[in-house]
């Protein structure tokens, strides 16, 4: 993206070029049985001409046979790279499907990308995090190098997160959990109507409005939960920091107009999944020490001493508020070129390539 030299001359020039594929057929080529090294199949020779068009497999490398040779395996592993997809070289069934996306569909998602990116980039200068939210991914990006990639978790498609250019201004270390009022009425409140016990077990606590504004604690046991509805629903639940709390010890906050900020999870095995639109439209960051031990240390002035000593501390919430605060770009990019020249693509978990490209005026 800004790493790479003339970004958006490299963009327009891949939207030239797949306008032109656009206008050939394309034939798909199915995923069943797997091709592997090796195998023989009719397959082969389609799936390599696919290959040649997508840029993956240069001409004088492709067989005159049905062999499944090495460089077919390789050019197959470099489309799977391309496409956020596992590169174990093998052909089957996810490969099959991602090659199967026509180019003229792809010919607007790189379209739509170009013009999110170039709607929200403007004078965006290191250092900056920047979330695509359909690749799973956060960078921190300094003196034109990424410093830190790390996976994410993001919303749900019907929760999504929001798109936004803003500033992470403050680091939330051991936080406690103001469950939104959505989660608690519609996914808690049925478990409080046959276990009341269920708060306690997760460390959770119960709060009711008072008169004179503010909360106080109530015992979830002494609730006639059978008359609760998720739309009476008044009640604040707070799970207190802790191995339980769902997000983990560090929280980063930056404005916005919604209910949105990056932070830990106590359920890392998640990061392991390819997809990862799991969340109620926050972003949770695989590797939150890293990016933590950075923006205090270089734009709060920390020791990295002083740094272990808070991130290592048991006391609840810790805020930080950063004296630099460190720019964010949340953006939605389902095609781009990486910075080793080969165009990018993910699936458009949201739909929002269906809607006309974004302008710089919108």
């Amino acid at each position: 993206m800004l790493l790479v030299p003339d970004y958006a001359v490299r963009m327009q020039e891949a939207i030239v070029y797949y306008q032109q594929l656009a206008t050939q057929p394309w034939k798909p080529v199915p995923g069943r049985p797997l091709l592997k090294s090796g195998t023989t199949s009719p397959r082969v020779q389609q799936l390599q001409e696919n290959l040649i068009l997508l840029g993956d497999l240069p001409h004088e490398l492709a067989g005159t046979d049905e062999v499944y040779t090495s460089e077919v395996a390789a050019a197959v592993a470099n489309f799977q790279e391309r496409h956020g997809l596992i590169a174990d070289s093998i052909y089957g069934p996810k490969t099959a499907a991602a090659m199967s996306v026509p180019p003229a569909r792809r010919l607007v998602q790189l379209q739509n990308s170009l013009s999110r990116w170039s709607a929200t980039s403007r004078g965006l200068e290191p250092p900056y995090l920047i979330v695509n939210i359909p690749e799973y991914a956060l960078r921190l990006v300094d003196s034109s190098n990424v410093i830190l990639e790390t996976r994410t978790i993001i919303g749900k498609p019907d929760l999504p997160t929001r798109s936004v250019r803003t500033a992470v201004h403050t680091i939330i270390v051991n936080p406690s959990w103001i469950i939104p009022r959505s989660i608690a009425s519609k996914e808690i409140l049925p478990i409080l109507k046959r276990n009341p016990g269920y708060l306690d077990k997760r460390d959770m606590r119960l709060f009711k409005p008072t008169i004179l504004g503010g909360y106080v604690r109530v015992n979830p046991w002494q609730i006639n939960w059978a008359k609760v509805t998720p739309h009476n629903f008044n009640y604040r639940i707070v799970q207190k920091p802790g191995e339980q709390n769902e997000l983990g010890r560090i929280k980063f906050l930056f404005n916005t107009r919604v209910d949105q900020y990056l932070h830990d999870t106590k359920n890392r095995q998640l990061f392991d999944l390819e997809y990862r639109a799991l969340s109620h439209g926050c972003i949770r960051v695989q590797h939150p020490e890293e990016l933590a031990k950075y923006l205090l240390q270089e734009r709060s002035g920390y020791s990295a001493k002083r740094v272990e000593r808070l991130l290592t501390s048991k006391k609840p919430e810790q805020n930080i508020r950063l004296k630099k605060p460190t720019p964010l770009l949340i953006t939605y990019l389902t095609a781009w070129i990486d910075n080793r020249d080969r165009i990018q693509f993910r699936d458009d978990i949201y739909g929002y390539d269906k809607a006309p490209p974004l302008t710089r005026q919108e």
